[in-house]
């Protein structure tokens, strides 16, 4: 088995040396505004010295991001075998901003992807080239000086905390925006797969879907947030007995709606520092097709179950950071996590929470770096299963910070089904799944650069059987330039 750390940092720079073009740019001083531009995703920042051409007597702006990442994942089977996996990835984005007018904006986004993937007993390699980001945008529609706008072609949807989505996708939303309070409310539907080496899969094929989200500034620093999601799988579904192309495999057909309430905000306590809090509280309810499949002949399959069931769940998500006056000045963050489970998997009732398909679960505390708050290595979705979390955090230098995270997992009801990164089931008997140790250090001292290094380690609980103590560890070193 190689070291983790030596095959990391090996990894990085064979990456570095992977055939992928770099766009040759002259950086020229932008007109005005902050330091840094917000382009779509709260997470993507820009710098104002992009290169510009100038097109019609207004400014093309072309910039975007290289992002180079190393991993390493060790033992994720919990076996006594060799099962450790190293992956490569590099990318090239490029972004192409225009002013059509002054209420009317363009972006293009393209997306340039060369992965690796090491294993004990294969490797690989693949390139792609993704469509990102590619919308008309058009502020005050109706003329006036009202702060509604439209934006039509394939779009980012994120909100904070990525609980609920952040993914981009074919959509027509139309927004308004006030000093206090915001409302979204999108259709979305995929008119195509993202790579143009990988059609659309077939389990994403006819979904039709409304996002709504309205935020509400109630109180100076305390907002209360509403969200909503219609999903409508619009795919024909065949009956027991069907044959049709093993391409053609779908396993469920849904219709659901997910809704649910967030209150967030930050307030100061005398004598103890700033805290930060989260309440979320979410719900799914709707009607699902599940099928089963055999395989009957080469490229040929059959339904050989076709059943329906109701789906109602909920979840909770809560959290409190204390970023305090000590010496050092050390955030403290606890927070408690819960997707209802199945007590009875027979009954045609699924009341199993399940998380929208959308999500992330991706956030900051108090430090500079967005992080996987239910664990960098187990990545959990929130259903029949219940997160505890404590963490403490440092800020480093002018802005950079650690983090250092403890994760307790167990299940809601004992189930041999879990949806993680792990590639072994738990037992169906027991309900504890282990705990998780999280480093992150995030560094962005830097203009234009971003480094962030990740370090986890998982210990099986009593729902692995005898592997219960078996250590998983996870490795991830990102290098992210912006131009």
């Amino acid at each position: 088995m190689s070291n983790p750390l030596i095959s990391t940092a090996r990894g990085a720079l064979l990456l570095a040396l992977m055939p992928l073009p770099v766009l040759a740019q002259d950086a020229q001083q932008s007109a005005a505004g902050s330091s840094q531009t917000i382009i779509s995703n709260p997470d993507d920042y820009r710098p104002d010295d992009q290169f510009t051409i100038p097109v019609f007597g207004r400014d093309l702006i072309i910039g975007g991001e290289y992002e180079i990442r190393a991993e390493q994942r060790g033992n994720y089977a919990l076996s006594d075998t060799d099962n450790d996996r190293e992956k490569y990835r590099q990318k090239l984005e490029l972004e192409f901003r225009y002013d059509i007018s002054s209420q009317v904006k363009a972006l293009l986004e393209t997306k340039l992807i060369s992965s690796a993937d090491h294993r004990a007993d294969q490797r690989s390699h693949l390139d792609t080239l993704e469509r990102g980001e590619s919308w008309l945008d058009i502020s005050r529609p109706l003329g006036g000086k009202s702060t509604l706008g439209l934006r039509i072609g394939r779009q980012n949807f994120a909100e904070e905390r990525e609980w609920w989505w952040d993914e981009d996708l074919d959509a027509v939303r139309l927004y308004y925006a006030s000093p206090r309070l915001s409302l979204e409310l999108g259709l979305a539907e995929e008119l195509g797969g993202k790579a143009t080496n990988q059609p659309l899969p077939e389990d994403k094929r006819d979904i039709q879907r409304v996002l709504a989200h309205l935020s509400w500034e109630y109180s100076k620093g305390h907002k209360l947030e509403l969200f909503g999601l219609y999903h409508d799988d619009r795919s024909s579904t065949p009956e027991a007995g069907d044959q049709l192309a093993a391409d053609k495999e779908d396993e469920s057909d849904a219709r659901l709606v997910w809704y649910g309430i967030r209150v967030r905000g930050k307030d100061k306590i005398k004598d103890l520092g700033k805290i930060r809090y989260w309440v979320d509280l979410g719900a799914v309810k709707g009607k699902e097709d599940l099928l089963d499949f055999d395989d009957i002949s080469t490229g040929r399959i059959e339904v050989t179950d076709a059943i329906q069931r109701d789906v109602k769940g909920n979840a909770i998500d809560i959290g409190l950071t204390l970023k305090s006056k000590l010496p050092g000045q050390p955030s403290f963050t606890l927070g408690f996590a819960q997707g209802s489970g199945d007590s009875n998997p027979a009954d045609n009732t699924d009341r199993a929470f399940r998380q929208t398909g959308l999500d992330d679960n991706n956030g900051k505390f108090n430090g500079v770096d967005s992080f996987r708050y239910y664990g960098e290595l187990l990545r959990p979705q929130l259903s029949n299963i219940r997160i505890s979390t404590a963490s403490l955090g440092y800020p480093l230098l002018r802005d950079s910070s650690i983090e250092i995270l403890y994760h307790r997992y167990h299940q809601v009801e004992a189930s041999d089904q879990l949806s993680s990164r792990l590639r072994i089931s738990p037992d169906g008997r027991n309900t504890f799944l282990g705990d998780e140790i999280d480093i992150v250090l995030g560094l962005e001292e830097w203009k234009k650069l971003e480094l962030e290094l990740v370090g986890s380690v998982f210990r099986a609980g009593d729902a692995f059987g005898d592997r219960e103590g078996d250590l998983s560890y996870f490795i991830n070193l990102k290098l992210n330039y912006n131009f």
